[in-house]
């Protein structure tokens, strides 16, 4: 009995004590490409340069962002959106495609990106200084 409170009082003082992940953000400019290794086979890798950056409107409320054939979601009725001021942004953990990638590399290509990376961002520059900022999820293409 007393290994089990113990065992319980752990649990709780690690899960209290852990670090969440966290957020990274994407710059999207509709204009520029990003330019990236894009992995073509795992083992061994192979990788191709790839250039490419779109936006598609899909249905009513669904936009893709697509970086170098990565394909990241954000649904209207399922994903944060808000508009945010462009000082905010220096407190934000940019990234790029390509450091999304190596980590995915590093992490030997699991299956579930969104399990390596919980919570992202795109940031999506609009007017007067402000950026949108969108939640989405990352659509992995095998």
């Amino acid at each position: 009995m007393k290994k089990g409170v113990i065992l319980v009082f752990l649990m709780c003082v690690f899960s209290a004590f852990s670090q969440e992940k966290q957020a990274v953000y994407l710059i999207f400019n509709q204009d520029a490409s990003a330019t990236c290794d894009f992995p073509v086979r795992r083992d061994p890798v192979k990788k191709i340069k790839l250039t490419y950056t779109q936006k598609r409107h899909r249905k009513v409320n669904i936009t893709r962002f697509i970086f170098c054939r990565n394909i990241f979601v954000f649904e209207l009725m399922k994903n944060k959106f808000e508009t945010v001021d462009a000082s905010a942004l220096s407190s934000y953990k940019i990234v790029t495609m390509q450091d999304l990638l190596a980590k995915e590399e590093e992490m030997e290509f699991k299956k579930d990106i969104n399990a390596l990376f919980p919570e992202i961002y795109l940031l999506e520059s609009i007017e007067n200084n402000q950026y949108a900022k969108y939640e989405i999820v990352w659509e992995k293409v095998q």
